[in-house]
């Protein structure tokens, strides 16, 4: 997974009207790889659910405001939510995107306002804003999909914001004296698993075999009943033991395998996590930490189950490739090869 910043976006307009338009606005900030969020489906009718929505606005760095042909659901305060929300995020400098619509006298009447005195909140509340922002006219779904991202994209590199960054708890410095520790260990011992027994590569050095690791990952994952634009990122950790692990990374490493495919071996393991259940969900992408595989890679190679490739390849491809020693190759045979039952007849004889 990248470690780049990623950015969370509010995305406020009235919901009904406009599920098309946000349905693109969400895709194009998805394509961005920044992180689309809304309260576009919470009936806010407390205070309390007020205080949620400030909270999530606190916690993004832009806010997108699109206007249609709604004012939309009023507060106790005589404003719509979208301009309550508008309001909150200028008071606590949130940088703010307008996308108005560029022909309202022609929206259908279906997604116009029914009410008089919501029709002119809505007139004075686009006027003060096409009065306070830049602003961006659309007239479609389409285009509006592709005037947010635009619009983002130049936002993003003339104001960058703090964004966020998936936070392990293990910070670089200490990641690098874990790696540099186990090499050095690694390397004093090399003589000794060089001469280890192939018939039985653990050693009492080193966590093996049934010993368990906490893995580490991230993914995007969505409620079945859902479409994939609902998409949100979570953490997630599972717990194996290093044979478990092995036992499905060793196979795509008896012919050499580049890094990313031992990664997406790891990733795999999201489907052991308890941190949410499976089978309520599907899984749009998924990762494994960097600090997991560093982890995994050197106790592999501290173990003499691992080496680097060898083969030759083309200047062009740059890719790190992974293959199995001899001796991880031997025990990779003797975790998955199958033994015959302990009651079957003994035909050992048929092979003496």
């Amino acid at each position: 997974m990248s470690h780049a910043v990623r950015y969370q976006i509010f995305v406020s307009s009235t919901f009904t009207d406009l599920k098309e338009e946000r349905s693109e606005v969400i895709q194009a900030i998805w394509e961005l790889d920044c992180i689309p969020t809304g309260m576009e489906a919470f009936l806010a009718t407390t205070e309390s659910q007020w205080d949620v929505i400030k909270k999530v606005i606190d916690e993004c760095d832009y806010y997108v405001l699109i206007l249609g042909g709604r004012y939309g659901s009023v507060t106790k305060e005589g404003l719509s939510y979208t301009e309550q929300e508008y309001n909150y995020a200028k008071s606590i400098s949130v940088p703010v995107l307008c996308f108005v619509h560029g022909d309202p006298d022609n929206i259908v009447a279906s997604k116009t306002e029914g009410d008089q005195t919501n029709r002119h909140r809505l007139e004075k509340f686009r006027e003060r804003v096409m009065n306070e922002h830049p602003i961006r006219k659309w007239t479609n779904a389409y285009e509006l999909g592709g005037l947010v991202s635009r619009s983002l994209s130049r936002a993003i590199k003339v104001n960058p914001r703090p964004g966020w960054t998936r936070n392990t708890g293990v910070s670089n410095i200490e990641l690098l004296e874990k790696i540099n520790l186990l090499t050095t260990e690694n390397s004093e011992l090399k003589s000794k698993l060089a001469t280890a027994s192939e018939s039985n590569p653990k050693t009492d050095i080193f966590e093996s075999g049934e010993n368990e690791i906490n893995l580490i990952g991230s993914a995007y994952i969505y409620k079945k009943n859902e479409h994939q634009s609902n998409r949100k990122f979570i953490e997630w950790s599972a717990v194996a033991s290093w044979d478990d692990i092995f036992k499905n990374v060793g196979p795509i490493l008896l012919n050499e395998a580049t890094e990313t495919n031992f990664k997406e071996m790891l990733s795999r393991f999201i489907g052991w996590t308890k941190d949410f259940k499976i089978s309520d969900n599907n899984i749009f992408s998924k990762y494994i930490s960097q600090e997991t595989f560093a982890e995994t890679l050197i106790q592999f190679r501290a173990l003499g189950l691992i080496t680097k490739g060898t083969r030759k390849r083309p200047v062009t491809d740059k890719e790190n490739y992974w293959a199995l020693t001899d001796m991880g190759e031997n025990y990779l045979v003797t975790l998955l090869a199958k033994r015959k039952k302990e009651s079957q007849s003994d035909t050992s004889d048929l092979f003496s």
